[in-house]
């Protein structure tokens, strides 16, 4: 254990434990001396150098480099390819159209009266068929009829 290092030496006399303290009745012991800090000038430092391995850009210009001739070479062929077919001569079709046509007119007469009647007719025929209104609402409705 350092002499520096807190103690504990057990209860001492009472009831309480006591605390030992460093050169508290310590012939040996002597307080360190207080030192002033010493400044001094930091060292000039060379920035650091950059790496050699030119960092993502030109990776990535690379790979739009590729991408494009790859491109480049896809186009090309496709337009070849539509070149040759564009060339191929032209076999001549042969269309037939036949029409046909047939009209059925009919036409209807019908003799609309030519003078309108004036009055009222005095009399009304004497047979008029009776309704059953009450019997037709309920078929209507579906209702039952009432007694």
């Amino acid at each position: 254990m350092n002499d520096d290092d807190t103690r504990y030496l057990g209860p001492t006399g009472g009831d309480r434990p006591r605390q030992y303290f460093p050169g508290e009745g310590d012939p040996v012991y002597q307080e360190p001396a207080y030192q002033e800090p010493v400044y001094q000038e930091p060292a000039y430092q060379q920035p650091a150098a950059k790496s050699s391995g030119g960092g993502a850009l030109p990776m990535v210009l690379g790979i739009l480099f590729g991408l494009t001739l790859l491109a480049a070479a896809l186009f090309f062929f496709l337009w070849r390819g539509a070149a040759a077919e564009a060339n191929k001569p032209v076999e001549p079709v042969t269309v037939t159209q036949t029409t046909s046509l047939t009209v059925t007119q009919t036409t209807t007469e019908r003799a609309l009266p030519t003078e309108l009647p004036s009055e009222l007719p005095s009399e009304l025929p004497s047979e008029l068929p009776e309704v059953d209104l009450e019997g037709w609402l309920n078929d209507l409705l579906g209702s039952q009829p009432t007694q």
